[in-house]
């Protein structure tokens, strides 16, 4: 074989062997990027819009069926104070 084919197949071979020696750290740190609420999405959301524009679809469609837009508050609703809105938790 020629030298640089070799050198080529080497570099192959150290980077595929590098990216399996690190699968389970990036994974374990996706998992807690993950369960911590914090995505990475924005990419992969981009590449549904181009790829699969029906997984990108259903998302919204989930996405409009979990939010629920709060009405707007009227001048004599409870909850304004002074012209500020006041929040309140139960």
């Amino acid at each position: 074989m020629d030298e640089s084919l070799m050198i080529v197949v080497a570099i192959i071979v150290t980077a595929t062997a590098g990216v399996l020696a690190l699968a389970p750290l990036i994974h374990r740190d996706t998992r807690r990027r993950w369960e911590k609420g914090l995505s990475g999405g924005g990419l992969g959301s981009a590449l549904d819009a181009v790829w699969r524009p029906s997984a990108e679809d259903a998302h919204k469609q989930w996405e409009a069926q979990v939010e629920m837009p709060a009405p707007a508050p009227s001048p004599g609703d409870k909850g304004l104070d002074d012209g500020c809105i006041v929040i309140e938790l139960h």
